[in-house]
C-alpha cells in the first residue's frame, strides 16, 4: 500500500511530509466449535457413575481438550481449593514418558487430531462415600481405570474433594478422563471408536460394578 504524502508550508517553501499509510485491520480470530457431549447419569441401578462421551460435530476450527482438562485441574479461584486434590496419568506400557505430563499428553492430542477425527474423550465420574477417607476411594478408582483402560488408552484421574474446603453434602467424586486415541512409542493411534459408544458405556459400567464387587468378596 502506497503512503499518503500530505505537504507542509514554510517560509521559503513547500516541504513534503511522508506520512505512514493506515494498516488493514487485522482479520477476527475464528470461533472455535467446542466438543459435543452425551451423558448417561448416575441412576438407580448405578447411583455412584456416570458416563459421558466428547466429540466435535465440526471438522475444522475446533476448540481442542486442553481448555476443558484445564477446567477441570482449576475448578475454582481459590488459591488452594480451587485445584484438583489429586491428578494422575495413566499411561499404556508402549507409550513414552513425556506424555505423564498433563498439559504435554493434551496439547500433542489437540496438535496431531486429524480434521476426520470426530470422537474425543469419554468421561467417567465416580462418587464417592461420605464416610469413608478418600484416598481409600481413590486407589480403587485408580486400580479400575488401569484394569480397564488405562492398559490401552491415555487415562487421567482428576480428584474434586470439596470436603477438605469444609464443604457438605455427597459431593466428593473422582473424573476418570480416558482420551480416544491409543498412545504407541510413534505417538498416538487412531481413534477407539467403541469406546465412545454406547457399547462403551455398558463395558465400563459393568467392569465397575465387577470391580466394586470383587473388592466386596475379598474383604
Amino acid at each position: 500500500m502506497a503512503k499518503r504524502v500530505t505537504q507542509k508550508t514554510t517560509a521559503n517553501a513547500v516541504v513534503p511530509i511522508a506520512i505512514e499509510a493506515e494498516q488493514p485491520s487485522p482479520a477476527p480470530e475464528p470461533v472455535l466449535t467446542k466438543m459435543t457431549s452425551f451423558t448417561h447419569a448416575a441412576c438407580e441401578d448405578h447411583p455412584d457413575i456416570s458416563f459421558t462421551r466428547y466429540w466435535w460435530e465440526e471438522r475444522h476450527n475446533r476448540e481442542g481438550i486442553e481448555p476443558w482438562l484445564r477446567k477441570k485441574l482449576y475448578p475454582g479461584d481459590d488459591p488452594i481449593f480451587g485445584v484438583a486434590a489429586k491428578t494422575e496419568v495413566l499411561l499404556p506400557s508402549t507409550a513414552s514418558s513425556e506424555y505423564m505430563q498433563v498439559g504435554f499428553l493434551a496439547r500433542r492430542f489437540d496438535e496431531t487430531l486429524p480434521p476426520f477425527a470426530r470422537h474425543a474423550m469419554v468421561q467417567v465420574k465416580i462418587f464417592l462415600e461420605r464416610q469413608e477417607a478418600w484416598h481409600i476411594a481413590y486407589e480403587r478408582v485408580r486400580s479400575y481405570a488401569w484394569a480397564h483402560f488405562a492398559h490401552r488408552l491415555p487415562t487421567i484421574l482428576i480428584a474434586h474433594i470439596p470436603a477438605v474446603a469444609g464443604l457438605n453434602g455427597r459431593g466428593n467424586h473422582i473424573h476418570c478422563v480416558v482420551l480416544s486415541r491409543g498412545l504407541t512409542v510413534n505417538g498416538f493411534t487412531g481413534a477407539c471408536t467403541a469406546l465412545c459408544s454406547d457399547t462403551g458405556y455398558e463395558e465400563a459400567i459393568d467392569a465397575w460394578q465387577a470391580h466394586v464387587d470383587q473388592e466386596a468378596e475379598a474383604a
